[in-house]
């Protein structure tokens, strides 16, 4: 039984055998970013959803924000150890995140806005909410216009979709100390912190309420499943990926999902490990869709374009379905726009702020392990 769990593949292995990618990663941003959207439709439309949080299907709701950040501490930390330092790590996140929800912002407020809101201009522009808006850029998250939306089912919200923004950014600060005092490279020191904190933060859960919600998790767990996604790329050879570990930890992360939010900082290491483990399946997208990474534009523009089109067209009121099948073909549009315009051109620039030769080698050398 040993021997033949020591002969399994491990996800090193299956990274170095498709030259340092998971084959499936791209699949599951995309699926995850048009499933998101897709459960939000119902929502946004006005229909009942007051039993979504219930049974099976608030456990497949509670994971996919999780999961998104689970797969983002996986891959953003090969690219943490390609740089090793602090100022160029900082510079790359900033150039992938930051352009692409700096013009979905400003449409929002400049585009969106005055033409939905029932304000007059004047005082739209004059309103605290509409400077306070531009805010979200930088973490400081708001979610009002004024006069936007305000009749929607959902009111007066014109993304929900940035509350993450808030634990990403906590992420990569983490992330950034961790490459400052070292620990990044210090994987059985970082193990027994993730362990810490999963005990500690439990306690806490259980005597204080820390991270106890009724919906979403909260982000301070969302936070938590980047740092067991860093885990597992730290000791990514170590970890054998085989369909029966992955039934096993699918398992495991609904029984602990199905109990009591308490334990909520158990689930990570489970739902990472199927996470990973989708990630590395062979889930090759065609050619030509593979070069459009469209899940980002997808999750920031999905949101506002629903509630615009539900606050226009009443048809689509109180029916998810229809709205889903009415708004993703447009969101994939402003997607592909903001790939092709703004997401793409920036992402260009990155052997420039690594440096062409320190870029090759940090893509040739990102598999190394840490100790």
């Amino acid at each position: 039984m040993i021997r033949h769990y020591r002969s399994l593949p491990s996800a090193a292995d299956i990274l170095n055998r498709n030259g340092g990618e998971g084959p499936g990663f791209n699949a599951l941003r995309l699926i995850l970013s048009l499933t998101i959207l897709a459960v939000h439709s119902g929502w946004v439309a006005g229909a009942d959803t007051s039993r979504d949080w219930e049974g099976l299907h608030g456990i497949f709701l509670m994971s996919l924000v999780p999961a998104f950040f689970a797969l983002s501490g996986f891959l953003v930390t090969g690219s943490a150890l390609r740089t090793d330092a602090v100022r160029p790590f900082i510079t790359l996140r900033a150039i992938r995140i930051v352009p692409a929800l700096f013009v979905e912002i400003t449409l929002s407020a400049l585009v969106l806005g005055p033409l939905l809101t029932t304000w007059l201009l004047r005082d739209y522009v004059a309103d605290i909410r509409f400077w306070e808006y531009f805010g979200n850029i930088v973490g400081r998250i708001r979610f009002e216009l004024p006069g936007v939306f305000e009749s929607n089912p959902v009111a007066g919200v014109v993304n929900q979709n940035l509350w993450t923004l808030k634990p990403e950014f906590y992420c990569y600060i983490l992330m950034a100390i961790m490459i400052a005092v070292g620990v990044l490279h210090r994987r059985r020191l970082f193990a027994a912190l993730t362990l810490t904190v999963t005990l500690g933060a439990t306690v806490a859960a259980f005597n204080m309420g820390f991270g106890v919600t009724s919906g979403n998790y909260h982000w301070t767990v969302v936070v938590f499943y980047f740092l067991v996604g860093c885990l597992y790329f730290q000791w990514r050879e170590h970890v054998k990926m085989h369909w029966l570990l992955f039934i096993a930890a699918l398992l495991a992360s609904v029984a602990l999902m199905a109990a009591p939010r308490e334990y909520a900082f158990f689930v990570p290491p489970f739902l990472t490990y199927c996470v990973v483990y989708v990630g590395l399946l062979p889930l090759h997208l065609p050619a030509r869709i593979r070069k459009l990474d469209v899940s980002y534009g997808i999750y920031l523009y999905g949101f506002p374009i629903q509630q615009a089109i539900v606050g226009q067209a009443d048809f689509v009121h109180g029916n998810g379905p229809l709205l889903f099948a009415v708004s993703a073909p447009l969101v994939i549009l402003f997607a592909l726009l903001s790939w092709i315009w703004i997401e793409k051109p920036f992402l260009a620039v990155k052997p420039y702020v690594l440096g062409q030769k320190q870029w090759r080698k940090g893509k040739a050398g990102a598999l190394a392990p840490a100790e």
